[in-house]
């Protein structure tokens, strides 16, 4: 049999051989406490894997390097508490969450006497939601997010509101534009699909485009974005700016995750509250200047991402309540 480490290894890479994969299958199941380790150790490379540097990165060295404190994790079994309650499958909860919304009773354009009142769909925290509109544009909303949208299409735009974040896959129509209305930009496009981050308590608004072209309207002008470029407005300047990116890693949480890349940690743990609809207690003053890349998983509970955290950034955690938990700088 193959040395079981390098087969190991190879798993956390992602390398590993159908033939590979049977073997490693085979020795867990007689092996069943390594199954825990294991998937830590492939939570430590797809973490590390999205580190700026991460080209001078390697697997086998920094399993290693957090091998003595991933040892005493590895000999803690998780507390499981009932605020871990966050599906593990995303489409199971659509289902019976009744969290899949169609609004198209009527024709996407058909006229009424009077404009049509328009319906709010609100996602609460640990949620995620997924919309079809009359004219076959599908929506899907994140947490703690709010969309607004009518049955119906009057006018020449197709137009919704956004408080929140969500990913768009628009109808093509030329005739008709559709637009999404954040707080600070309105967004339009014929065709195409992007992502918008647009939270009320954050500092800016992000676009990121997969496919297609947009056209981001502010008070201080107008910008165009090519798929795979980013725009971030300030709020409180209203300037923009425009990188380059890599779509997958902004809209991934509508499959199950969230991708960082040297984000502010604050942000990353606001995000943590509305997936897992929990309150994180700590002083914002003392983590404001951490950032964090990695990935956190929809389908393990909030504090498996947190032991997962503290491996990288000197943080501990108390949980404190059901649904309360506080933070502290080793």
């Amino acid at each position: 049999m193959e040395d079981i480490e390098k087969i190991r290894l190879k798993f956390t890479e992602g390398k590993a051989s159908g033939e590979e994969l049977r073997i490693l299958e085979q020795w867990l199941a007689s092996h069943p406490e390594e199954k825990k380790a294991l998937f830590y150790e492939k939570d430590i490379v797809d973490t590390y894997a999205l580190v700026s540097d991460s080209k001078n990165y390697s697997p086998g060295q920094e399993l290693a390097r957090v091998n003595s404190r991933l040892k005493n994790t590895r000999q803690k079994s998780l507390r499981i508490t009932p605020f871990m309650r966050v599906a593990a499958a995303v489409v199971l909860a659509f289902l019976l969450g009744g969290v899949v919304h169609f609004l198209f009773s009527r024709a996407p354009f058909e006229r009424q006497p009077e404009q049509a009142e328009s319906r709010v769909i609100s996602v609460p925290n640990g949620q995620l939601s997924q919309l079809f509109l009359a004219d076959g544009t599908r929506i899907w909303i994140n947490s703690g997010s709010t969309l607004e949208a009518p049955p119906v299409f009057n006018g020449e735009f197709r137009t919704v509101k956004l408080s929140g974040e969500a990913f768009f896959e628009v109808a093509k129509d030329a005739a008709h534009p559709f637009r999404v209305e954040v707080e600070g930009q309105t967004i339009e496009v014929l065709g195409t699909s992007f992502n918008v981050r647009a939270y009320p308590d954050a500092p800016d608004v992000q676009t990121t485009l997969r496919e297609g072209s947009v056209k981001l309207h502010t008070p201080k002008g107008f910008m165009m974005l090519q798929p795979g470029q980013q725009a971030e407005l300030d709020l409180a300047t209203g300037d923009m700016t425009l990188v380059k990116v890599n779509p997958s890693n902004y809209d991934a949480w509508k499959e199950g995750r969230y991708e960082f890349r040297n984000e502010n940690l604050v942000e990353v743990l606001k995000m943590v509250e509305r997936w897992y609809d929990v309150e994180l207690i700590y002083n914002e003053d003392e983590f404001k200047s951490m950032k964090f890349s990695g990935v956190i998983r929809r389908n393990k509970p909030v504090d498996h991402f947190l032991t997962m955290l503290g491996l990288s950034i000197p943080i501990r955690y108390e949980i404190i309540a059901q649904d309360k938990i506080k933070l502290d700088v080793r």
